[in-house]
């Protein structure tokens, strides 16, 4: 299938999701970006989404919302306390 087909379809199928679908399909488009990219195990990682919670994550350690040091391991040495 050519590109102009390729790109004709998608026109039509696109304009008929609602927005939600539409910011869904972005993010998979980001997702296959991303893939190409990067190592296919990581992409996941490159999503918008991750990197959202990756941000808030950041923010949550700069206001000392993390216990310990936000590792695993020092959580399971927190918890070994109780």
């Amino acid at each position: 299938m050519g590109n102009n087909k390729v790109i004709d379809e998608l026109n039509t199928e696109l304009s008929t999701l609602y927005k939600k679908h539409l910011e869904e399909v972005l993010d998979f488009v980001h997702f296959i970006k991303v893939k190409i990219l990067r190592e296919p195990s990581q992409s996941y990682f490159w999503t918008k989404e991750w990197q959202k919670l990756e941000k808030e994550a950041d923010e949550d350690r700069e206001k000392g919302r993390v216990v310990g040091n936000g590792s695993v391991e020092s959580l399971m040495e927190i918890m070994r306390t109780f």
